[in-house]
């Protein structure tokens, strides 16, 4: 009988005490992995959606809450800034694309994004994965042509139940209120016209109309006369205007251009989400990565005591096989086999309940954010790292046991017999 046999059949004696302490295992794995997987799926996510735009511009305040309000829709904008601008930065001779953001009202929690139609034609081309992403592309219908078209996300539009010639209607703020205490646009409802194919990022979960609708809706009644068309005059004002330039190098130059030559203030998306990551989102993995390591001491603590104790019970066991021939090193390594049987397989049950973690967790960013997250994927180079790190340290919890079997005093045991 070979040594993994032998030690598998001691681990299946003893049933109870050996699925424990592969859940001990399993769960500082799966804690461990899912911190590592929920990081970097969410910050490729962020990463995309942060490059699809080399430059956003809008009011003057904190450059984090202006990126995180304009392209993931996760915080309130920091001001409005004039339409005016929004022109000349168009017109400027090292802008590709410019877009302007219109932004004050919501729908049961989906903020409603006043823009311009042709933003539903852009397309990028992701620096991480090389694909050319296109994601305001259509599961049905049309763009909107005139004022109160809207074209909803996919989440919108399958939370809601919202089809092609349904009607909705906006309510004031960025917060959603309970019914009765918001201001609800009920003077001005929305058709939709079209409805976007599931991207998995956050438009997924927002509503877009041409900016005369959001406009109009906010109007004083004087300014309600007349046909509705976008008036170009000072008095209109967008939330954020979203850039792509000519060449990505020209970033800190008409940053720097902006920020001297308007009212407003520039920022590059994938450098403040960089700082996110490394500045804040960085810390809450290094804790939770310290209690997940935690975890996985205690574990090879309780395969360590598991294993020292089995040696006692089965000293007869380990004396017997010594007469029939079996060396020193054979018991040493039937040991070490159980030790890392263990652990392995705590690390595979770990993988599994981490990729469950992830994938609950993944359901509420995706219906909250509209960031999907990758399961069962290929392991990163520190995924790898993490579980080579859990197995070798059920090696070492197996390391003093197998010595207690090799000090075993076979004429003594045997004499007990």
């Amino acid at each position: 009988m070979s040594l993994w046999r032998i030690a598998w059949c001691y681990l299946w004696n003893r049933k109870l005490t050996t699925l424990l302490t592969i859940l001990s295992v399993a769960l500082g794995v799966g804690l461990i992995y899912s911190v590592l997987t929920l990081r970097e799926e969410t910050r490729k996510r962020f990463e995309e959606e942060g490059q699809a735009f080399d430059i956003v511009v809008g009011a003057k305040g904190s450059p984090l809450q202006l990126v995180l309000s304009a392209l993931y829709f996760m915080d309130v904008p920091t001001g409005n800034i004039a339409f005016s601008d929004y022109e000349a930065l168009k017109n400027h001779e090292d802008v590709a694309a410019a877009f302007p953001i219109c932004m004050g009202d919501t729908f049961r929690g989906f903020r409603i994004e006043g823009t311009t139609p042709e933003i539903f034609g852009y397309t990028w081309t992701s620096a991480i994965t090389g694909e050319t992403r296109q994601p305001f592309s259509f599961a049905s219908g049309r763009p909107f042509e005139k004022p109160m078209e809207a074209v909803v996300g996919s989440a919108v539009a399958e939370a809601e139940g919202l089809e092609l010639g349904d009607s909705f209607i906006g309510s004031h703020g960025f917060i959603e209120l309970p019914e009765g205490l918001g201001h609800d646009h009920s003077d001005a409802p929305y058709t939709v016209v079209g409805i976007l194919a599931a991207s998995g990022t956050p438009n997924d979960r927002a509503i877009f109309c041409s900016m005369d609708s959001v406009w109009n809706v906010h109007a004083h009644p004087k300014e309600e006369d007349g046909d509705h068309h976008e008036d170009h005059d000072e008095s209109r004002e967008v939330t954020a205007i979203l850039i792509a330039l000519e060449s990505p190098s020209l970033r800190f130059q008409f940053v720097e251009y902006v920020n001297d030559s308007f009212n407003a203030m520039a920022t590059i998306p994938i450098q403040q989400v960089a700082n996110l990551y490394a500045n804040i989102l960085g810390t809450a993995k290094s804790v939770l990565l310290a209690v997940g390591y935690l975890v996985v001491v205690i574990s090879a603590i309780s395969v360590l005591i598991g294993l020292y104790l089995s040696i006692f019970q089965r000293k007869r066991d380990l004396a017997v096989m010594r007469a029939l021939g079996a060396s020193a090193y054979e018991i040493v390594s039937s040991v070490l086999i159980e030790a890392f049987l263990v652990t392995l397989l705590g690390i595979g049950v770990g993988w599994l309940l981490g990729n469950g973690v992830c994938w609950a967790i993944g359901q509420y960013l995706e219906r909250r954010y509209g960031l999907g997250v990758g399961l069962f994927g290929l392991l990163t180079q520190e995924q790898w790292a993490a579980f080579a790190t859990i197995a070798l340290v059920g090696l070492l919890a197996g390391i003093l046991p197998a010595w207690q079997a090799y000090r075993t005093d076979v004429a003594r045991d045997l004499a007990e017999l």
